[in-house]
């Protein structure tokens, strides 16, 4: 029976068996540093059925209020058109009606409380009331329709310049400005009136109707303990 002793390495080969395990370790140890200082994504992304990454929702939008001017402190801010009159006035409008259904309709034949281009740009571009004293039928021949519109001071300025160079007569009255023109024929009285007061305009206009004290009626109530 023949004798399996220990095998013997020789020299030459522990030289090469040495080589081969360092070249192995430092693969080893070059492949543990490339995993660890890898960059990793800081999510993986939601995968869709299909295989592929679903993408991201957006942002979800936020509202922005739109601006509005803001009122000085103490001015009144009456919120509909029933605030801006007394009983007695309401009372004294005997067959006209305020803003009867009609007068809010597309095609409605409606006046606002001025004709000039410039005045109605800046009754447009501002926030007011429309208070429409009419007929309860339809359009008629008579009517007053006034607009309690809140200005800036800049609006102001431009209004009170628009009424003098239109020519109006403009003077003092119940601590504000008050600008008037009217024309009478033989069938018919219209005219205009228009008052600023810290920040509000009261601008109107009238054809064949309008109880005596109107104005001042508006000014008493919307002001009432000033």
């Amino acid at each position: 029976m023949s004798d399996h002793g220990t095998p013997t390495i020789t020299p030459g080969r522990q030289w090469v068996l040495l080589i081969l395990g360092g070249i192995v370790t430092v693969f080893v140890v070059a492949a543990a540093v490339w995993v660890v200082s890898m960059p990793w994504p800081a999510s993986t992304p939601e995968v869709s059925p299909a295989g592929r990454p679903a993408p991201a929702a957006p942002p979800a939008a936020v509202p922005v209020a739109a601006p509005t001017a803001s009122l000085a402190p103490g001015t009144p801010k009456p919120a509909s058109c029933e605030e801006i009159y007394s009983p007695a006035m309401v009372g004294a409008f005997a067959d006209q009606v305020l803003n009867p259904a009609w007068t809010t309709e597309p095609a409605a034949d409606v006046r606002d409380g001025a004709d000039d281009p410039e005045l109605l740009a800046i009754i447009n571009a501002s926030e007011h009331l429309s208070c429409r004293w009419v007929s309860a039928a339809g359009a008629s021949g008579s009517g007053v329709s006034t607009n309690v519109v809140w200005v800036t001071a800049e609006q102001t300025a431009a209004v009170d310049a628009r009424l003098r160079a239109l020519g109006m007569e403009c003077y003092e009255e119940l601590e504000g400005l008050r600008c008037i023109t009217e024309t009478s024929t033989d069938t018919d009285n219209f005219g205009q009136s228009h008052f600023l007061r810290g920040g509000i305009w009261l601008a109107t206009v009238w054809v064949n109707a309008g109880p005596d004290g109107y104005t001042h009626d508006m000014v008493g109530t919307i002001w009432a303990g000033a």
